[in-house]
């Protein structure tokens, strides 16, 4: 009995076709339900992007995209003996602020966008001239300042030499549950005051050192009131959600209602301006009439 060996070959009919090595190209690729690229997963998909995209937000400069320095402030502190000294809170320092969007920046970089932009007319600053502020942020009033609660953990790695090192590492936390707000997955407001409080029993400058970042589960747990006395006075309207996701359109009623907001606000901004002329009109036509009036009177008499 011979062998018979057969032979291909690999230039599939000669028609020039491809080489299936891409999933785009089997057949029946990603059609079954569990397949992570099939439709039904597309949700699941976007919220993991979400999720990824949040924790990025929440840990760089929106400029730049440098890692924010979350490392907790050095305030001054007295002992009970009466001696002075230097604490450390865990309270993150002031060098950041957000915008309505719930981007977060680093304070010297935003300043030196808006002086780039109001110089030439551009969105960035200084080497970062090609990435845009938004016109979303009009000004440093539409930016406040975000202070995290911040625990601290230790991370050892070892270099090349062999020689071991311990690194000090800072998470965003919620004050009140101890959630991970860093995680990207918990949602997370900023606390943005109204005005200083007029309670003399209040220490507003112990209130502007506290955390102002709780996660939104803290929030529906104690209530808008219950948070006044600690976090306030702040109205519910103005706490900006930080690192909106996209899904659901979460991010998209932030951003018209943003635009709404300004534009009402320009809107009465040149209401108030073109009152205001008119109504100095009216004083000097007032003015000169009676003027007028009182001469007539006084030629007639």
């Amino acid at each position: 009995m011979k062998r018979v060996t057969v032979y291909t070959t690999t230039n599939m009919g000669g028609d020039g076709g491809t080489i299936s090595s891409n999933r785009t190209y089997l057949r029946g690729a990603g059609k079954a339900c569990h397949t992570a690229d099939h439709k039904s997963n597309a949700l699941k998909r976007s919220k993991l992007e979400d999720v990824e995209n949040s924790k990025l937000i929440l840990s760089t400069c929106a400029i730049t995209g440098a890692l924010l320095d979350l490392s907790p402030a050095t305030t001054n502190s007295s002992s009970s003996e009466g001696g002075g000294g230097r604490e450390v809170s865990t309270v993150s320092g002031m060098d950041i602020v957000a915008c309505p969007y719930g981007k977060l920046y680093k304070r010297e970089k935003v300043l030196e966008a808006l002086l780039y932009r109001s110089q030439t007319g551009g969105g960035g600053g200084g080497d970062d001239s090609n990435i845009t502020l938004g016109t979303h942020v009009r000004g440093m009033k539409d930016l406040h300042p975000v202070r995290f609660h911040v625990t601290a953990s230790t991370s050892s790695s070892t270099s090349a030499n062999g020689s071991a090192s311990n690194k000090q590492t800072y998470t965003p936390t919620c004050p009140i549950t101890g959630s991970e707000i860093g995680s990207g997955n918990i949602p997370c407001y900023l606390i943005v005051r109204t005005k200083k409080s007029k309670d003399k029993t209040k220490d507003n400058d112990e209130v502007e050192l506290n955390p102002n970042v709780l996660s939104e589960s803290a929030i529906k747990e104690m209530g808008i009131a219950g948070l006044q006395t600690e976090y306030g006075p702040f109205v519910e309207e103005d706490m900006i959600r930080l690192a909106p996701p996209s899904t659901g359109g979460v991010f998209g009623e932030i951003r018209r209602t943003w635009e709404s907001r300004m534009e009402e606000e320009r809107i009465a901004k040149v209401s108030d301006s073109c009152c205001g002329k008119d109504s100095q009109s009216n004083q000097i036509y007032l003015l000169t009439s009676y003027l007028t009036l009182h001469t007539l009177l006084h030629i007639l008499s």
